[in-house]
C-alpha cells in the first residue's frame, strides 16, 4: 500500500487480526520492510502488523537530507494515524531503535511499549565522521561500496561464511537503499544524543543486544537499559546486529513474552 504520509509518499503493509492491538515495526538502515518477514509470520496470528519502508528506504521517497529524529518519529505517528490505530506497541532495530528512543521521549500516549534491539543512544563526537566518511563513500562509489564492511557489522562470522542466503538478503536490501535516504539517515545519526534524555521515557522498554554486535555493543545496549526507568535488558548469545534475521528464534524468544504482557486494547 501507498499514501502520503508526513509529507512523503511512503509504502507500508499491514496485516493480521486487524481486531487486534498494533504492533508496528521499524526497520534499520539501508534495508527495508521485508527485514521483518520472519517476525511479520510470528505476530501476524494475535496482532495487527504495520510495517513500512521508512524515509528515505525502500519503494518510500527519498528526499534529501540529512534528515532529523522529530521528523522521522513524526513520520511513524503520521502512519498511525493514517491507518486508524490510536496506540501500537513499536518494534524497533538499529536506526528504528534510535527512533524508537524519540517516541519514547516526544510521543508516549501513542505506544504501550518500545522494544529497542540493536541500537545507541549517542553518537561520540569522535565517531561521527564515520557517517560522513560513508556517505562519502556511497556517493563516490555506489550503495555497493557498503555491503562488504555492512557485514562486518551485521552478521557474526559464522553466519557470513556458512549462510550464503542470508548475506545474498541483507547485499540486496542495501543495494537497492536509495542513496539519498541512506544519506539523510547518516545526517540523522551523526547527530544522535538521547542518553541524558532518557530517564523522562515512562512506559515500558525491552533493549535486545547481540553479544557480538560491533555495531552498538552491549555496552551501549546497558547504557539505553540503564538510563530508561525500569527497562529490561536482553542479551543473545552468537549473533550480532542484525540478530531478527540471523536467528528469528532466539529474537522472538525475548520480544513475544515481553509483547504479550503489555497487550492492551487497540
Amino acid at each position: 500500500m501507498r499514501a502520503k504520509i508526513n509529507g512523503i509518499d511512503m509504502a507500508y503493509a499491514v496485516s493480521g487480526a486487524s481486531s487486534a492491538p498494533a504492533v508496528v515495526l521499524h526497520h534499520p538502515l539501508a534495508t527495508n520492510m521485508s527485514f521483518w518477514d520472519e517476525a511479520t509470520a510470528a505476530l501476524e496470528p494475535t496482532y495487527q502488523v504495520i510495517r513500512f519502508d521508512a524515509r528515505g528506504h525502500g519503494k518510500t521517497e527519498a528526499p534529501t537530507g540529512p534528515y532529523d529524529f522529530a521528523t522521522l518519529a513524526a513520520d511513524v505517528v503520521a502512519l498511525l494515524d493514517h491507518v486508524g490505530v490510536a496506540r501500537a506497541q513499536f518494534v524497533s532495530l538499529s536506526m528504528g531503535g534510535m527512533v524508537g528512543q524519540a517516541l519514547g521521549l516526544w510521543h508516549p500516549l501513542r505506544f504501550s511499549s518500545i522494544t529497542i534491539t540493536s541500537a545507541s543512544s549517542k553518537t561520540a563526537d569522535t565517531m561521527r565522521h564515520l557517517w560522513v566518511d560513508r556517505v562519502g563513500v556511497a556517493r563516490e562509489k555506489g550503495m555497493a561500496s557498503q555491503i562488504e564492511p555492512a557485514l562486518q557489522r551485521w552478521l557474526a562470522a559464522s553466519s557470513r561464511t556458512d549462510r550464503p542466503d542470508l548475506v545474498e538478503r541483507c547485499s540486496k536490501m542495501i543495494t537497492t537503499t536509495p542513496l539519498e535516504g541512506y544519506a539523510g539517515w547518516c545526517g540523522a545519526i551523526e547527530t544522535l544524543d538521547f542518553t541524558d534524555k532518557l530517564s523522562a521515557i515512562n512506559i515500558p522498554v525491552r533493549v535486545i543486544v547481540g553479544a557480538e554486535d560491533p555495531a552498538t555493543p552491549v555496552a551501549a545496549s546497558e547504557t539505553i537499559q540503564r538510563n530508561i526507568p525500569g527497562a529490561e535488558l536482553a542479551i543473545i548469545s552468537g549473533v550480532s546486529h542484525m540478530l531478527a534475521i540471523e536467528n528469528p528464534a532466539a529474537f522472538h524468544a525475548e520480544l513475544l513474552p515481553f509483547l504479550a504482557r503489555h497487550r492492551g486494547p487497540q
